[in-house]
């Protein structure tokens, strides 16, 4: 999907994979992706997986909100360059509580292993 603005996409069934690039505003509902859903050069875009997603890539995006169903909550969340990722977890009710990816890293060179650490800070 490339270059859409301010729309809704739909895809029913499963597919292998979707790929979103350069678009802004734009909502995306699927039910099943075998391998992964990505987004590129996008800015403003959400997506709500009704059934199961193994993998969601956000690579130079700004604003994404990423809603899991409880089919998909062993998802690997894979993002670079981005800002402004949220991704929304189905509590018991059925709402979806908002949890923040980190933008924000602090790496150190561990003295034993002279390899670095790298863990995310509190600012997100």
């Amino acid at each position: 999907i490339y270059q859409c603005n301010d729309c809704m996409i739909t895809v029913k069934g499963k597919v292998n994979s979707i790929l979103i690039d350069s678009c802004s505003k734009v909502g995306l509902v699927f039910d099943d992706v075998l391998s992964t859903v990505e987004f590129i050069n996008s800015r403003s875009v959400q997506m709500q997986v009704m059934g199961r997603v193994p993998t969601v890539a956000i690579e130079k995006t700004d604003g994404c909100q990423v809603y899991l169903s409880r089919n998909s909550l062993d998802t690997e969340i894979i993002s670079s360059k981005s800002s402004s990722m949220n991704i929304l977890l189905p509590d018991e009710n059925n709402d979806f509580n908002e949890h923040p990816v980190p933008e924000q890293f602090k790496t150190v060179i561990n003295p034993k292993t002279k390899k670095l650490d790298t863990t995310p800070t509190e600012i997100c």
